[in-house]
């Protein structure tokens, strides 16, 4: 009651000018609230990389950085860890989409699930656990001194592994219902995962990537290709296990039509390659899956400005 005494006072003393000025202050503070509920900050991908900034979004994302939930129409796409109930659909979807639908209930399992955060896309309007996509991924924070990778059964990272102060992450196991796959899903997908690096500070991704048979000769110029246009720096340089290695003989750079063997590529390696990625020094067979798989290297100083994009572009 006092407050209010007083401000009449100064009502009845300063008149229609202070009034006007007394709302103005209230639309501008109207106008506040509403860019503080609209508005989410992130933070700096690297400790020398700029702020990405202020982004308007009608989501409300999770502050905790390990958290995602987020609805565009009737899909769903959040993060979850091996102990939900959800974990069974997307290690079925996996299976399916790597060895072929069967009969029986089989999953795509394995022991680095636990040790995860497993990004889902679900169709609401079917069921509210119709998993139709999904990513898996591997955090190891700067300063942790360890962390096993599934990219380590298949090559050797030392070189990024080494690395204490830089914050890595590595995405695998990236699949898309049989249904589903005309962009939508996996374009929602990669937003995930760009606002996942952005929240976590990641300084490197990286995760196999794969060509769709055991039989390396049939791969063999756009294996040639990634060699010449798109091999790792020295200070990133990964290579394949021994006993897994592809031994092929690289075709010359100047017989390959750069372009067109561009376009032969699995479309997940496009889409890494046109986020700047680099793909480490040779190949592997994985005879499990019936696929040759590389290793894709993102580095996060490099590729900071078309994440960022694709990030703004799929946020609105």
């Amino acid at each position: 009651m006092p407050f209010r005494f007083k401000k009449n006072n100064q009502e009845n003393n300063q008149g229609p000018r202070f009034s006007n000025r007394i709302e103005k202050i209230k639309i501008i503070l109207k106008k506040v609230k509403f860019v503080a509920k609209n508005v989410i900050y992130v933070g700096s991908w690297s400790r020398n990389s700029r702020l990405l900034g202020k982004i308007k979004t009608e989501n409300n994302f999770s502050t905790h950085s390990r958290t995602l939930n987020f609805n565009q129409g009737s899909i769903e796409l959040k993060i979850i860890d091996d102990t939900d109930k959800l974990i069974h659909k997307v290690k079925k979807l996996r299976y399916e989409t790597f060895f072929g639908e069967s009969e029986k209930n089989n999953y795509d399992s394995d022991e680095f699930d636990k040790l995860c955060d497993h990004l889902v896309a679900i169709d609401k309007s079917i069921s509210d656990d119709f998993v139709v996509g999904t990513y898996r991924l591997l955090l190891k924070p700067r300063f942790v001194k360890s962390q096993r990778f599934y990219s380590q059964t298949e090559f050797n990272i030392s070189k990024l592994t080494k690395k204490n102060s830089l914050t890595l992450l590595e995405a695998g196991r990236s699949c898309v219902h049989k249904n589903y796959r005309d962009g939508k899903i996996i374009k929602l997908l990669w937003r995930g995962l760009a606002t996942y690096i952005a929240k976590n500070k990641v300084d490197i991704v990286f995760g196999c990537a794969s060509f769709p048979s055991s039989n390396h000769n049939l791969f063999r110029n756009q294996l040639s290709y990634l060699r010449h246009f798109h091999s790792s720096p020295h200070h990133l340089k990964t290579t394949p296990l021994k006993q897994l290695k592809v031994n092929f003989k690289p075709i010359k750079k100047k017989l390959l039509d750069s372009d067109e063997e561009f376009r032969k590529l699995p479309p997940l390696i496009k889409a890494y390659i046109r986020v700047g990625a680099f793909v480490g020094s040779g190949a592997i067979v994985d005879k499990e899956f019936n696929t040759t798989d590389v290793l894709v290297i993102l580095e996060a100083k490099k590729i900071q400005k078309k994440y960022s994009k694709l990030y703004l572009k799929n946020i609105h």
